[in-house]
């Protein structure tokens, strides 16, 4: 190939599998770190250990297909608590009720893992009368890590 006229990308590419090739081949040389090439051909390598099999199906939780959320009044639900519970997990916190007519609203949450998988979800209701701040919290039994976040996807009014 002439490489005065190519591209330069175009002259790397003979380099580039030409150093693919020398890789590949010596990692498949036979040899040991030691360099005896007879020594690996002694003794066969060890099989690779076999998945432990699970006790059953593991199935994910089902999750609402869809989720009710109301950012004018995500303000009025403040979480306190997200924390494990007999079995499972938690989370609580306050609904207020700025308006001067009772409401109810509905919340959802997530119980994640600390790397964002969704193992399960709670959902409540809570009503709070005109004026008033009250204590709500949503909670379930599932097989929960140590750690978990507890994000809150819908925040609604029923209607």
């Amino acid at each position: 190939m002439n490489t005065r006229n190519a591209s330069p990308s175009a002259a790397k590419v003979p380099a580039l599998v030409m150093l693919a090739a020398v890789l590949a081949a010596g990692c498949a040389s036979g040899e040991t770190a030691t360099g005896d090439a007879s020594a690996a051909t002694k003794k066969a390598p060890a099989a690779a250990p076999a998945a432990t099999p699970v006790a059953g199906p593991v199935e994910a939780n089902p999750l609402p297909k869809k989720i009710h959320n109301d950012p004018n009044v995500r303000s009025n639900i403040v979480q306190t608590k997200c924390a494990a519970v007999p079995g499972g997990w938690g989370a609580a916190g306050t609904a207020a009720n700025p308006g001067k007519k009772p409401v109810t609203y509905r919340i959802v949450v997530y119980f994640t893992t600390t790397k964002a998988t969704t193992l399960d979800y709670a959902r409540t209701q809570v009503k709070v009368p005109a004026g008033k701040t009250v204590p709500w919290s949503a909670k379930k039994k599932f097989d929960a890590e140590d750690k978990m976040l507890c994000p809150m996807p819908g925040i609604s009014l029923v209607t």
